[in-house]
């Protein structure tokens, strides 16, 4: 399978007032990275935390496969605040791959 680095998913967002939204916004991210490498299964999910975020904040999303074997993915993302602004939250996870 192979894997661009340099291939990233970037997209905006407005955050949801539900706790969880920052959580589940490095998720969505994460797969979208993954693209269409089948079905996935959380092995392990880490968020670090930065500035505060309230809800209706306009945040840009980017994430990327790190590295992928045949079959996990290692996976990053990062949500930050639009025109190269501060990083609010960052991710990782690990992925199976459900093939």
């Amino acid at each position: 399978m192979p894997l661009t680095p340099a291939a990233t998913y970037q997209t905006s967002v407005t955050l949801g007032a539900e706790p969880g939204a920052v959580a589940g916004l490095l998720e969505m991210a994460q797969r979208a990275a993954a693209e269409d490498r089948g079905p996935l299964i959380v092995v392990t999910q880490s968020i670090e935390f930065g500035p505060a975020t309230s809800a209706g904040d306009r945040l840009e999303v980017r994430s990327w496969v790190d590295r992928a074997t045949r079959t996990l993915l290692f996976v990053q993302a990062e949500l930050a605040r639009p025109d190269g602004g501060a990083v609010v939250a960052t991710g990782s996870g690990v992925y199976r791959i459900a093939s």
